[in-house]
C-alpha cells in the first residue's frame, strides 16, 4: 500500500506531477550530500552537470542527467515511495540531488551542503515560457502543465504561481549559512572557472587541473547544447520530454529583452520589489 501523504506537515507541500511531499518528509540527508536548490530555469540543469562532472572527474557516458543527479521530490513512475528512498540510499557518495523546493520544504539544511544559483526573474520567466512551448504534449500532460495561449498570459500565470519569488525569498536569509553557497547565474556565465573554484572550496573537494579542464569543457553551453538529449527530461514511456535539440536553448544573461515588453517587465519587477528585500534586489542586480 502506498504511504499516505495526508498526515504530513503542510510545509512539505501538496502532491502533484512533479512534487511528492512524502519523499521530502522521509528523506534522510547525509553530511556528504549536495543539494541544488534553485528556482525553475535558474541554472538547475547546468549546476547538475557541473557538480556531476566535478564528482566524476569528467564522465560523459551517462544517459540522462537525472539518473546521476536525480530530482529529489519528483514522483517515479512504477516505483513505490519506499523504493525511491531505497534507490537514493544506494547512490554513490557523495550523493547529488536537485530540488525546486523552498528552504522550508528542503530536508537536511544544516546537514547537507546546499548550492543555490539565483537568476534574474525576467530571464527565468522568459526561459520558462520557451520551456513550456518546447515540451511535448505527453510531457505537459504528465507534469500538469499547459501550453500558454500567449506570452502575456504566460507572464501572468508565472507571476501568480510565484515559484521564483518563493524560492529566492525563502533562501535569502540563509545566504551566510556555513552549509549554503549562493551563486549568481550571471557570475557563472562570466567566468565558470571562478565558480568551479568557489564550489570546490565550499565542498572541500579536490580537483586537479586536468579534471577542472574537463568540468569546464563538459559544462560549457556548446557541449551541453550538442548533447541536448542528456539533459532533457523523459516521459513515462522513456521518450524525451522536449522537442529534439530544444531543451538547452540559449542560457543568455539578459535574453529577456528579446521578448518582454516594458509593461510586462515592469509587472515582474514590481512583484520582485514587493516580495524581496532591497539588499537581495541589489545582489540580483534588479534593484533601483
Amino acid at each position: 500500500m502506498m504511504p499516505d501523504s495526508t498526515s504530513l506537515d503542510p510545509k512539505w507541500g501538496q502532491p502533484d506531477g512533479t512534487h511528492d511531499p512524502w519523499v521530502l518528509a522521509h528523506f534522510q540527508a547525509l553530511e556528504s550530500d549536495v543539494l541544488i536548490t534553485t528556482a525553475p530555469k535558474a541554472g538547475t540543469t547546468w549546476m547538475q552537470q557541473i557538480l556531476y562532472q566535478m564528482r566524476s572527474g569528467g564522465d560523459t557516458d551517462f544517459d540522462n542527467i537525472d539518473t546521476v543527479v536525480p530530482w529529489l521530490e519528483h514522483p517515479r513512475k512504477g516505483k513505490s515511495r519506499r523504493q525511491v528512498l531505497d534507490d537514493y540510499d544506494a547512490m554513490p557518495r557523495p550523493r547529488l540531488f536537485k530540488t525546486h523546493c523552498t528552504a522550508q520544504q528542503t530536508p537536511g539544511i544544516g546537514t547537507a551542503s546546499i548550492i543555490l544559483t539565483v537568476r534574474d526573474p525576467r530571464d527565468c520567466c522568459v526561459s520558462f515560457y520557451h520551456h513550456l512551448m518546447n515540451m511535448t504534449d505527453s510531457a505537459r500532460d504528465m507534469t500538469g502543465h499547459q501550453r500558454p495561449v500567449s506570452f502575456a498570459a504566460h507572464v501572468d500565470t508565472w507571476i501568480k504561481f510565484a515559484a521564483w519569488f518563493r524560492n529566492v525569498k525563502s533562501w535569502w536569509p540563509y545566504r551566510d549559512h556555513e552549509k549554503v553557497l549562493l551563486l549568481r547565474y550571471q557570475d557563472l556565465k562570466r567566468d565558470l572557472g571562478v565558480g568551479v573554484d568557489q564550489i570546490t572550496k565550499f565542498l572541500d573537494w579536490e580537483l586537479t587541473s586536468e579534471q577542472k579542464a574537463k568540468v569546464l569543457e563538459y559544462s560549457s553551453f556548446d557541449w551541453m547544447k550538442a548533447h541536448d538529449e542528456k539533459f532533457s527530461g523523459q516521459t513515462e514511456s522513456g521518450n524525451s520530454s522536449f522537442k529534439p535539440g530544444s531543451f538547452i536553448r540559449e542560457g543568455k544573461v539578459g535574453g529577456y529583452r528579446d521578448l518582454l515588453t516594458p509593461q510586462l517587465e515592469k509587472r515582474i519587477l514590481d512583484h520582485a520589489h514587493a516580495e524581496l528585500e532591497a539588499e537581495c534586489l541589489r545582489f540580483l542586480e534588479v534593484g533601483n
